[in-house]
């Protein structure tokens, strides 16, 4: 008998793999048979950040993975998991309150990076500070304060991760060095030639963090790949190059008994 597989999310309608129910404002709202397709299906796709945590109470295994909502958009849960796993990344420090920000220019000096900490990621929520009067606009708008050594890198990567195992991979070339300039703003996504050093790298994390479904940002200063930051569709499929492959993979794995 073949798995159960049963989506919340919209996605995978056209699947003939996937039993697809729709996202319901509560689960009062679903019936009787839709509940029971839910208890014992055998992995339920794109949950909603609604209805993921229930799943992860009950035990039922869910595509993205219950951490994939739990990491989205919050930077400070993320840079404590790279410190946790030992991974390699920009140096950063968090600030909380007046008191600590005036120790920032004690740790670093400029130019440096700032980002907004909670809800905002691939790219966005991102400042080069080049002084003072920057640094302090930034400072009295956003608490705690997340702060980064600014690294010259010509290359910025990103490496899809799906499933643990299956990996899809493009590098931009930033201009000037500066990796802030990423697809939303300048340069062309490149699929192919992605270092295997990066993708071990990526694989590593996504392993270690139990997250099934990551973008893995990264720039390579050098000597090393250093991770940025980590980017959840959590149902989105992105645009581009990278959001067409990663729903043809993820539909690929059905067959090969990945998912």
């Amino acid at each position: 008998m073949g798995r159960l597989r049963v989506a919340m999310g919209e996605h995978l309608r056209k699947c003939p793999q996937v039993i697809t129910l729709g996202v319901l404002s509560q689960m009062g709202d679903y019936t009787e048979k839709q509940l029971e397709l839910l208890r014992t299906a055998d992995i339920i796709f794109y949950p909603t950040a609604r209805f993921v945590d229930l799943f992860a109470t009950m035990g039922k295994v869910t595509f993205p993975s219950v951490n994939c909502y739990r990491f989205r958009g919050d930077r400070l849960k993320q840079l404590a998991l790279l410190r946790m796993l030992n991974l390699p990344y920009p140096r950063t420090r968090i600030y909380y309150g007046h008191k600590q920000k005036q120790k920032i220019l004690e740790d670093f000096a400029f130019p440096l990076i700032a980002k907004i900490p909670i809800g905002s990621e691939a790219g966005r929520g991102v400042f080069f500070i080049e002084d003072s009067d920057k640094l302090e606009r930034y400072n009295r708008k956003v608490n705690p304060a997340y702060i980064q050594e600014h690294v010259v890198s010509e290359i910025e990567l990103r490496v899809v991760v799906i499933n643990y195992k299956k990996v899809l991979g493009s590098w931009l070339r930033v201009a000037g060095g500066d990796y802030r300039k990423n697809s939303l703003h300048a340069g062309a996504w490149q699929a192919e030639r992605v270092p295997s050093e990066a993708i071990n790298l990526a694989k590593n994390l996504a392993r270690q963090g139990s997250l099934s479904d990551v973008t893995v940002e990264m720039i390579f200063d050098g000597s090393q790949f250093r991770v940025v930051e980590l980017i959840f569709q959590c149902g989105e499929m992105g645009g581009g190059h990278l959001g067409q492959e990663r729903l043809k993979t993820i539909k690929e794995m059905f067959g090969g008994g990945g998912l």
